[in-house]
This record gives structure tokens, C-alpha cells and sequence, in this order.
């Protein structure tokens, strides 16, 4: 093994006549899963990405997994329904999220997003909500669309359907339920708009000076 812990790529592949494009220089963790199921998929990891732990699955037909360059990603991407597609664009990070397709439709995450841990998103409800007159279903599977360096905090619930603009923060234990506008800050369940016109950084910036004297003289007045 590594002298940085991390292993060469090994993929299961179950099925028929799947395509298999794992850029050389991915790494993943001792006990990462990646397996194929079925026939006609295809997943591609792209250049320097590192799987820190988890599983990738293509459990059915037709379906594909598409990962972007210098991710990082821990957790679960699960393609499990026939016509299933997942989508993550390149510098995004993941701290433990289970991102799962159970019907048919497509899941997609922008470049530089930041997921924290126990987030989840699926495209179905998993089981069928009927009208009982009818027998018609009212629960359709819809797609889901996050976009560019969107950050996700700790226990956010992605529902079907949900469309998350760019530059947007969505607050822990939030659940997203329809859109929210780019350059946001959403929080609650189901999750509503605090704050427009906001963005974020990855780094820990430091107050600017003015601020923290403003703030020290405040204090000193209220002592």
C-alpha cells in the first residue's frame, strides 16, 4: 500500500458491456466498493480525484456515474434504477453524503461544491403515494440540480426536485424541498431564504481590522 494510505482503483464489474474510465492518478482508501451491476453503464472518475471512503454502484442497466477532476469525495453515490445518472463537476468535496437514485432520473452537483457529512438526496420517494379514487401515482421521481460552489452543512436533506442555484449555503438539518435562488442563504424545513447576496470561501478569513475595532469599542462602551 501507499505510503499515504491510499490504494490503486479496484472495480467489480458484474454485468455486460460496461465502460469503465478511471483516470490513473485516482486514489481511494482501503475499504472503498466500487462495483457494476447490469449492462450499458458507464463511470468516469476524473485526474487526481481521491475517494476517501464509501461505495460507488451501478446496480442496473443504461446508467452512468460521471465524477470530475481534483474531487474528494466520502460517501455513497448509488445508481440503483434502470436510465439513472449522477453528476459531480470538478474541485468538489464530500464528507459523507448519500447521494442515491432509486427510479429513473439524474442527480447533478456543480464544480466546487462542499458537502459536509450526513446529507442525503434522492431523485424517488422510494415508494408510490396513489390517489384513491384513480389509482393514478401523485409521487413521480424528478430530477435534482445543484449548482456551482453551493455549500451543503451537516444534515441537509435534499428532496426530489430540488434545484439549488449557484453560491448558495444551505444550513444544517435544512431540508430543500423546491429552488433556491443563487447567491443565497437557506435555512429551516423545509429550507427558506434568510439572506440574498451572499457567497462563501473555503478558507477561515480573518475579521478585516476596521470590523474588529468597531467591535472592541462597542464592548468597551457597554461595559
Amino acid at each position: 500500500m501507499p505510503k499515504d494510505g491510499m490504494n490503486a482503483i479496484e472495480v467489480t464489474d458484474l454485468g455486460a458491456n460496461n465502460q469503465i474510465d478511471i483516470d490513473p492518478t485516482v486514489k481511494a482508501a482501503r475499504g472503498v466498493q466500487i462495483s457494476i451491476h447490469g449492462r450499458n453503464n458507464h463511470l468516469i472518475i476524473g485526474q487526481d480525484t481521491v475517494l476517501g471512503g464509501g461505495m460507488i454502484e451501478l446496480r442496473n442497466h443504461d446508467s452512468s456515474i460521471t465524477i470530475g477532476t481534483n474531487c474528494n469525495l466520502t460517501g455513497a453515490l448509488r445508481c440503483r434504477a434502470v436510465n439513472s445518472h449522477i453528476r459531480i463537476g470538478n474541485h468538489t468535496t464530500m464528507m459523507g453524503a448519500q447521494i442515491t437514485l432509486h427510479e429513473a432520473g439524474m442527480i447533478t452537483l456543480g464544480e466546487d461544491c462542499m458537502l459536509s457529512g450526513d446529507i442525503a438526496m434522492d431523485v424517488s420517494d422510494m415508494h408510490s403515494i396513489l390517489d384513491k379514487e384513480t389509482g393514478e401515482r401523485l409521487n413521480m421521481p424528478r430530477d435534482i440540480l445543484i449548482g456551482d460552489h453551493v455549500w451543503l452543512a451537516q444534515g441537509v436533506r435534499v428532496m426530489k426536485g430540488a434545484r439549488i442555484g449557484q453560491d448558495v449555503i444551505v444550513g444544517s438539518r435544512a431540508m430543500v424541498l423546491g429552488t433556491i435562488p443563487a447567491h443565497s442563504l437557506a435555512v429551516g424545513a423545509p429550507a427558506r431564504v434568510v439572506r440574498s447576496g451572499v457567497t462563501w470561501d473555503r478558507r477561515r478569513l480573518q475579521p478585516e481590522k476596521g470590523f474588529c475595532e468597531i467591535e472592541e469599542n462597542v464592548v468597551q462602551r457597554s461595559n
